[in-house]
């Protein structure tokens, strides 16, 4: 299923009740916005991890061990994961 949904000038976007309920969304859930190969994914945090198998494709060299994937996201997101003393906080909406 696909829905067009309009940027606001303050760069929001409204989600559409079909998609809400699609999505089983309720008010103050958290949504997590991924750029992927050009393009932005949204997920639900109250997603349960399962359902999320298969959704990057089959892993190139097999199914990675916890060490790796801890490795992988160290390096994907560098030393600001873990420093974040200097960051800029934001007042957009959460």
């Amino acid at each position: 299923m696909f829905w067009e949904l309009t940027l606001s000038s303050k760069g929001q976007v409204t989600i559409p009740k079909e998609m809400r309920e699609a999505l089983n969304l309720r008010p103050g859930d958290q949504l997590i916005y991924s750029f992927i190969d050009g393009e932005v994914v949204v997920t639900p945090k109250n997603l349960d991890f399962n359902e999320l198998a298969g959704l990057l494709g089959t892993p190139p060299g097999g199914r990675a061990s916890i060490d790796e994937i801890d490795g992988s996201v160290l390096n994907a997101g560098g030393t600001n994961v873990i420093d974040t003393d200097d960051d800029v906080h934001s007042d957009a909406a959460a």
